[in-house]
This record gives C-alpha cells, sequence and structure tokens, in this order.
C-alpha cells in the first residue's frame, strides 16, 4: 500500500510539474547575443505575420505563421483563434484602448477595461493558438503619451501575466521614440513591444537600440511608404507608389531592416486584406471584391508576390504584372496635372508580364478623398465619376464635365489571381 501512494505521489508530482511547465514556458523570449529569441513548445521561431485574417489559407500556403488583429470581444477573439488553428498559424490579440489621455484619469472608463481584460485573459489563458496579448495599439497618437496611459497598460500587463502564465503580453506604438521610452519608463512587464513604422524603416534598428527600451520588439504594422510620408500635387493630393515600387519596397524592408535586427522577433505586414485609405489601394495587399460594376474579385497584388518570395525563399512560376508606370496627357503625377472640364484626355499605362499572361486593363475614376480617417480609422469609398470600363489595351480616353480633384485608377489583371494598380491624381478646371 505505501508503495502505491508512493508511486502515486509521484505521478502526481510529475503530471503537475508537467502541466506546470508547459503553462509557464511554452511561449518564452530569450537573450541570443546582442538580440533575443523567440521560443514556442522549446523550438525557436521567427514570426512571419499578416496583419488582419482575410485569406489566411493564401498566407499559410506561403509561409506566414501568424496574423494580428486589433481587438474583439470573446466571441470574436474565438472565431479568430479558430481561424488560426484551422491554418496552422497564431495569433497577437489586439485588446482595444482609447487614444483620449483624460480616459485614463477616468474610473469608470479604467474598471471597463479591468473587466474586459480579466475576462479575456481568463477565458484564453490555455489556448495553444494565442501568441500574444497587444494591450493598445498607437495610443500616444492621441494625447495619450503620458504617465498615466502607460501606467495602466502597465497595471493591465500585470493583470495579464497573474491569470495567463502561457502568452506573451505587449503593447504597440507608431514610429515614436518618446513612447519608447515611456514604456521603459511605466511598463517593465511587457515581454515585447510592437513598432508600426512605414517610411523610415531603415532609422528603426539606431531609434530602438539609442532609446531608454533594452528588450525585444516586433514590427506589427510596415508596408508602403505612407500618404503623410509622400510627395504631393500643389493641391495637396499624396502620391501613391505603383504596385511595383510597393512589392520592391517589401522586399526592400524586411530583407534588410526587419529579417536582419537581432532584437527584432518578427513582422506583421500590412494589410493582408483591402481597405479604404485615402485611395482604394494604398495599403491594400489584395483589391476588392465586392464593389458594384468594379469587375474585381480580391486578386492578389504585387505585394503577395513579395511576401510568398521572402517567406518562402523560392522561386516564382507565376507573377504579378510589372507596371512602369501611368502618364495622362503624357504627364506623370508629380507634373500636376490639370485638364480643360468637358475636354477627352488620354492616359496610357506602361506594363509587362514576365509570363506573357494575356493581360485586362479595368479603369476607373474617383474622386479625391475629402472624408479622411485618424489612425487608420474608417474612411468611405470616394464616388465614382463615371462608368468603369474594361480594355484589353493599355490606353485609355476619358472626360469629366465638372470641376474638382480626381484621380484615375487602373487595374492590370493576368487572369491568373495577381493584379497590379497604379493611381494617377488631376485636377479638373473650368
Amino acid at each position: 500500500m505505501k508503495k502505491l501512494v508512493y508511486f502515486a505521489c509521484l505521478f502526481l508530482c510529475y503530471f503537475f510539474s508537467s502541466c506546470s511547465s508547459l503553462s509557464i514556458n511554452r511561449i518564452e523570449i530569450k537573450p541570443a547575443g546582442d538580440g533575443y529569441k523567440l521560443y514556442i513548445d522549446g523550438k525557436e521561431t521567427y514570426i512571419k505575420g499578416v496583419g488582419g485574417a482575410y485569406r489566411l489559407d493564401i498566407a499559410s500556403q506561403n509561409g506566414a505563421n501568424a496574423f494580428r488583429t486589433w481587438g474583439g470581444d470573446v466571441e470574436a477573439v474565438k472565431k479568430a483563434l479558430a481561424q488560426a488553428a484551422e491554418n496552422k498559424m497564431y495569433v497577437m490579440q489586439g485588446i482595444g484602448m482609447t487614444k483620449d489621455s483624460l480616459k485614463y484619469y477616468d474610473d469608470a472608463y479604467k474598471n471597463k477595461m479591468r473587466e474586459e481584460v480579466r475576462t479575456l485573459a481568463e477565458t484564453f489563458k490555455n489556448d495553444t493558438s494565442l501568441l500574444a496579448w497587444g494591450i493598445g495599439n498607437e495610443i500616444e497618437l492621441g494625447n495619450a503619451n503620458i504617465g498615466a496611459a502607460w501606467q495602466f497598460v502597465e497595471e493591465l500587463a500585470q493583470l495579464i501575466k497573474s491569470i495567463d502564465k502561457r502568452h506573451l503580453v505587449s503593447t504597440v506604438i507608431s514610429y515614436n521614440p518618446k513612447a519608447l521610452d515611456s514604456i521603459a519608463k511605466y511598463v517593465p512587464s511587457l515581454d515585447y513591444v510592437g513598432i508600426n513604422v512605414y517610411g523610415p524603416m531603415q532609422e528603426v534598428k539606431k531609434t530602438v537600440d539609442q532609446s531608454n527600451y533594452k528588450g525585444a520588439f516586433m514590427i506589427t504594422e510596415w508596408g508602403p511608404t505612407g500618404w503623410w510620408e509622400t510627395a504631393t500635387t500643389e493641391w495637396k493630393a499624396p502620391i501613391e507608389q505603383t504596385s511595383e515600387e510597393k512589392r520592391a519596397v517589401y522586399e526592400e524592408r524586411y530583407t534588410n531592416y526587419i529579417q536582419s535586427n537581432p532584437r527584432c522577433l518578427g513582422s506583421f505586414v500590412f494589410l493582408w486584406g483591402q481597405k479604404e485609405e485615402r485611395t482604394p489601394t494604398w495599403f491594400s495587399m489584395f483589391v476588392e471584391d465586392d464593389v458594384e460594376q468594379l469587375p474585381l474579385h480580391g486578386e492578389k497584388t504585387p505585394m503577395v508576390e513579395a511576401m510568398q518570395r521572402v517567406w518562402t525563399g523560392n522561386t516564382l512560376t507565376e507573377t504579378a504584372p510589372v507596371i512602369g508606370g501611368m502618364t495622362i496627357n503624357d504627364k506623370q503625377a508629380i507634373d500636376n496635372i490639370c485638364i480643360k472640364a468637358g475636354t477627352t484626355f488620354e492616359a496610357e499605362v506602361a506594363v509587362t508580364d514576365k509570363e506573357n499572361n494575356r493581360l485586362t486593363y479595368v479603369w476607373e475614376i474617383l474622386k479625391e478623398a475629402t472624408v479622411l480617417g485618424f489612425g487608420g480609422s474608417y474612411e468611405p469609398r470616394p464616388d465614382r465619376v463615371g462608368e468603369v470600363v474594361t480594355t484589353d489595351t493599355n490606353v485609355y480616353e476619358g472626360t469629366v464635365n465638372a470641376p474638382g480633384e480626381y484621380r484615375l485608377y487602373v487595374y492590370v489583371l493576368d487572369n491568373t489571381g495577381f493584379v497590379s494598380t497604379v493611381n494617377v491624381p488631376f485636377q479638373v478646371i473650368k
């Protein structure tokens, strides 16, 4: 009998010790040389992530292992985790936080957040598809880069860690050295910091190294040069890169500045989906798929091609059309194109296809966006002018009768699942 009790005790000790070890050590960050490495179940893991949950099958098939969300209640998190499990991916789950500094002195708001965070942590503390919690996204972009806000982030981080021993805890900031210093001062409990950065990617290493923050980080949003960073026309219309220019930028930024940084644990490319932000194409790695009269079905852009290449290291057998640029009346966007109302103009797009696929051209004129969001918030699609025109040639003729500011878009489809894009802003005068 004593032997039986002895072996039972040994088994229970082993069982609970194993469970505890699994719970505590499943996901951890360890120092490595002059940087850090991430381990999941003892296996070194580099995060090849996407922003958003659109077409995760394509992401997973091409080397991605994680996706990021920006918030959600229990049911939304359950859905995200189910998608992750189905596609053998992990989730960096966001927890939405206000950018309004006054709220961090408001007990009602803070109590609501405490309750929400406690519920999420208790519900998902053992989920094997969850990678990390992201407390807030760019809260400093409003006026919340203050001690009270960051102290509350620290409180929530400690709350999660008191319940959830399995997953990492982070917060996400814009490319903001002051916010990094604030985190170093007020939020010591974070496992890593997420940084959203676009144009100045080459400056990130120096900025992080020179800050007071000495921990690991991830690039939690990145992509093309942003509309706030690019050249503009005389009427302040930002000039968007062609999709081919974006493809080159994605590959360069990933290879030279993300993957090569020893303190960087990985990244989440933006946006693995489609959204309107100044234009329908600026950050969209897929095009629209449900717009009246627009014959698009969520095709992949060259930016998806870029990630397929850098994630897998493979040579692709099918690639997107290569756009060299577009002109209106032989002028480029930077030339401040003005057209008289009611007169016909001619546009031409320069494009080649490496596989010599048959190309289809879809042309659309939209008004320049005037209802603008803040920090990536919702923007409506601008109104269309005239009809969508589909051609099998690279030349388009159009007329706009009302003075104002517009953009001409062309979508070049290779009919294999890829589409390339470019748009040119122009002004119509009396």
